[in-house]
């Protein structure tokens, strides 16, 4: 079955989320070894991502920042959060429902982190964007469309 428009732009979103957390890692290690070149050139980079991923990655550099994170944990979650979309990502070019399901259950971790961010002055730091919460919502509902999951339920028969 022909895969459509919007998961195609969904697999690609997921590849850039990857990108954008390799890229804070990659920051975030430069900073600890003095290496002051690393943030100068992947800031822009990381800017134009954050505005579309949302707040992910940076919510946890800042995280690591504040709180008595070891690096090394730190950089464990970085590699994995990057394996993880970058699967998502491949699965949903696939059309393999387990992608969509995946897809489906980080969209409403990050729309009830959100209205958390937002009750709660503490947890600022899970505030997104009002293009994040767009660009979640609006995969919900292309992934709850009947011919959407009829596709990828088809796959998985």
């Amino acid at each position: 079955m022909k895969r459509p428009l919007g998961v195609t732009l969904l697999a690609v979103l997921s590849f850039v989320v990857a990108l954008h957390t390799l890229l804070a890692g990659l920051v975030f290690l430069g900073a600890l070894h003095g290496a002051s070149f690393l943030p100068q050139i992947t800031t822009l980079v990381m800017y134009l991502f954050g505005m579309i991923e949302g707040c992910g990655s940076r919510a946890l550099g800042a995280l690591a920042l504040f709180l008595p994170i070891p690096p090394n944990l730190f950089f464990i979650t970085e590699f994995l959060i990057v394996v993880l979309y970058g699967a998502i990502g491949l699965g949903l070019l696939k059309l393999r429902n387990w992608a969509r399901w995946l897809v489906i259950a980080l969209c409403i971790l990050d729309l009830i982190g959100a209205a958390v961010g937002y009750a709660v002055p503490r947890f600022l730091l899970l505030r997104m964007g009002i293009f994040g919460m767009a660009i979640d919502v609006a995969a919900l509902i292309l992934l709850f469309q009947p011919k959407v999951k009829e596709i990828f339920e088809a796959d998985a028969n």
